[in-house]
């Protein structure tokens, strides 16, 4: 299939996942089969539009990420829940600690790539 049926697919892979929603789970709440949920996350089928976003309510997310993997705000960025409760927290001394880390993996990444 297309290459955007697999970026589909990869999107709702990622996003089950952050959801801790294994494949039945899913295909449960949509009324799909298990298969058809398989099929999709390798792009190898595709779901309608009005199913598309039915997915989207249950895995909180934008069509416009789902689709085109970017959010309406035109960012391409996807944050896992995990980091997104710990930034929308209002425990500043957790959301500093995770500033603190991603500004350290960003020097050890950079440094990766300096000869």
């Amino acid at each position: 299939m297309d290459q955007i049926y697999k970026d589909i697919g990869d999107r709702i892979c990622l996003l089950r996942h952050d959801k801790n929603m294994t494949q039945e789970e899913f295909a449960e709440l949509l009324d799909v089969t298990t298969k058809h949920v398989n099929a999709v996350e390798n792009g190898r089928s595709s779901f309608s539009v009005p199913k598309l976003v039915h997915i989207c309510d249950v895995l909180d997310c934008s069509l416009d990420y789902l689709v085109r993997g970017k959010n309406i705000d035109n960012s391409s960025i996807y944050l896992p829940e995990s980091i997104r409760e710990v930034l929308q927290n209002e425990n500043q001394q957790e959301a500093s600690l995770l500033l603190e880390y991603l500004n350290l993996y960003s020097k050890i990444r950079d440094s990766r790539f300096v000869d």
